[in-house]
């Protein structure tokens, strides 16, 4: 059991404050249940309560240590967060998802034990999600998404779990079935746990320890019987109500006669929070929105060779970038700006922004039916290098990140094609542009912009184009002395060549191209090095041991992709020793893939393809 405790804690948002000179301790091993009206604070303070907004003034102690003292990872594996409306990459299975609650626990490359395998059958188990394990997620009902979600909390098997809000949506048995497995854990296993619920009856029923929060600070706290009270309903929640014990559980029950019209004693005219129709539906992005929308300067344009251009950028909004982890091969989008831009289309998420939890799912939708002119064209890159503020390698005193962009210059100019390496060859020191990127409050290193996830793999295969070296760069970088392998880089010229640092044991092949045909160079090393390497040795690599029974591999009949009409992604938390990563022109990616799987016979679970672009069309 662990006690986390808020000390006169101040949280705002830039200038505006919500909670204001709060103490609070949740008892040990115990269920805390928040109630308060829409915008008195009580989602603000449980995410000042788990680090993922920093206080103006006050602290707080996990166990008498500063939540802002432990490292990232220490503090994931003793306290466990599940916000609002979670979001999880499509395709994700629940056992996958369920998964990654292990993060945490694994180094910086993942090295799945049976202790991990533990863990996660036991949130399974204790969810009742585990014959749920093999289904996608997004086929599965409100309440049962909500139990695979806690699972994944479980997996964390963190001392302290906080919830917030996490019965919105769904209908009253899910809503019973969700905070009856929160219940079980609670009794079995002592975890200390906080929720943020808006139902007052069913605060009642659960909550060994409620506190009612008015304003941004506390009202009442104490046992259901001690804070549900008239005067308690009608001065936090205006309204008049009748409190009658449950026939079923004899705990307070709320029965409403009306809303109270009457004045609450501790009403504030200035009161930070509008309850209007028009502002209550807004909520800050960096509460709900995994995606942010960074402004940023170009500090500093650096070429890389004849074919590539490092840009850094700097902004103070990038403290709410990143992942809290290494960004291996994290995607961002760049919004290159319209000739004609007539508003901050991205207004809603950037940092200080709010946005309509109602809507905004839609946004890109939205955003696709405004003028290219006006809006602009979105386009994919890696993240080169994040840097902290105050960073030696930083050019300035803001936080920076690096990123490499090609050159692909269309001797023609087409109107919507070629619009980002156009911008690359032009813009200047000054000049600012939009980042569509994670925000680090919200997500982790499970994030779906990440693909490049090994598993338990000593070897790995790198292959990519001149779109994919960033991505290897970084991920080189990354990997630790134990992994070996090749990593094989086409590129338009010699002079792309890059010198790549990284502490493992993987040997870099550059290829310049020289007018080549797009791949072959790639094509042609990637069939070498299978050979050279014995084929076999990689299907069994995928295995629990060598096969010895001598039986021919198996080919997989791939079905066709067509890279002229859809995107060629297929990724995979690889399994066994070895795993390839492959990026770059999807027509190129598409032929290795067929290579690889159909005619190696390599298990697909072993291998990741990426089209990053498709030659002769607009770059994504």
């Amino acid at each position: 059991m662990a006690l986390i405790e808020a000390q006169h804690l101040h949280l705002a948002y830039d200038r505006r404050e919500i909670v204001r000179d709060l103490s609070l301790a949740l008892p040990e091993g115990r269920i805390t249940i928040i109630v308060g009206a829409n915008g008195s604070g009580k989602s603000t303070l449980l995410r000042g309560m788990s680090r993922l907004l920093t206080p103006k003034s006050g602290g707080v102690l996990l166990d008498g240590r500063d939540l802002h003292s432990l490292r990232g990872k220490e503090l994931a594996r003793r306290l466990g967060l599940l916000p609002q409306s979670p979001l999880a990459p499509d395709g994700v299975t629940v056992r996958e998802l369920v998964s990654r609650g292990r993060f945490p626990h694994q180094g910086l490359i993942p090295q799945w034990t049976e202790q991990d395998e533990r863990a996660v059958a036991e949130a399974l188990a204790a969810t009742r999600t585990d014959a749920l394990q093999e289904r996608l997620l997004e086929e599965l009902s409100g309440g049962q998404r909500q139990r695979v979600w806690i699972a994944m909390a479980l997996a964390q098997q963190t001392e302290v779990l906080l919830l917030d809000e996490p019965t919105t949506f769904l209908d009253v048995t899910h809503q019973l079935e969700v905070l009856d497995v929160v219940r079980d854990l609670n009794r079995e296993r002592g975890t200390t746990v906080g929720i943020v619920l808006h139902d007052l009856n069913l605060a009642a029923r659960y909550a060994d320890h409620l506190v009612a929060v008015r304003a941004g600070e506390i009202h009442s706290q104490g046992t259901p019987a001690e804070v549900i009270t008239a005067q308690m309903a009608h001065e936090v929640f205006a309204l008049d109500a009748h409190i009658a014990p449950d026939p079923v559980t004899g705990s307070p029950m709320v029965l409403p006669r009306r809303r109270d019209r009457t004045p609450s004693p501790h009403h504030h005219e200035e009161d930070p929070v509008s309850t209007t129709t028009d502002t209550a539906a807004l909520v800050p992005a960096l509460e709900h929105s995994s995606t942010l929308a960074f402004e940023l300067t170009v500090a500093a344009r650096r070429p890389l060779g004849p074919s590539l251009v490092r840009f850094t950028f700097t902004s103070a909004d990038l403290e709410h970038f990143g992942t809290n982890s290494h960004p291996l091969d994290l995607r961002v989008k760049l919004i290159i700006p319209g000739p004609q831009a007539s508003a901050d289309h991205f207004a809603p998420v950037r940092p200080e922004g709010h946005l309509d939890p109602a809507t905004h799912a839609q946004w890109y939708r939205d955003w696709l039916q405004i003028d290219p002119a006006d809006r602009g064209w979105m386009r994919t890159y890696t993240v080169r290098e994040h840097r902290a503020a105050g960073h030696p390698g930083n050019l300035s005193a803001q936080p920076e990140i690096d990123i490499d962009v090609v050159l692909h210059l269309d001797p023609v100019e087409q109107p919507g094609q070629g619009v980002a390496a156009r911008w690359a060859r032009d813009a200047q020191v000054g000049d600012t542009v939009s980042l569509l990127g994670p925000n680090r409050h919200l997500v982790g290193p499970d994030y779906g912009g990440i693909e490049f996830r090994p598993g338990t793999a000593r070897t790995v295969l790198l292959v990519g184009d001149e779109t994919a070296v960033p991505a290897v760069g970084s991920i080189l970088e990354a990997l630790p002395a134990s992994i070996s392998g090749h990593a094989l880089l086409e590129v338009p010229e010699a002079g792309d060549a890059q010198q790549l640092l990284s502490r493992s044991g993987v040997q870099v092949t550059w290829l310049p191209r020289e007018g080549r045909p797009h791949g072959e160079l790639l094509d042609a090393a990637v069939r070498r090095l299978m050979s050279e390497n014995n084929a076999q040795a990689f299907r069994d690599a995928a295995a629990d041991g060598p096969a010895d029974d001598g039986r021919a591999a198996t080919h997989e009949e791939l079905e066709d992709v067509d890279i002229d009409e859809t995107i060629l992604w297929e990724t995979t938390t690889g399994h066994g020793a070895f795993y390839a990563w492959l990026a770059g022109e999807a027509g190129a990616i598409k032929s290795l893939r067929r290579h690889l799987v159909s005619e190696l016979g390599l298990d697909r679970k072993q291998v990741s393809f990426m089209g990053y672009w498709r030659q002769g069309r607009a770059e994504h």
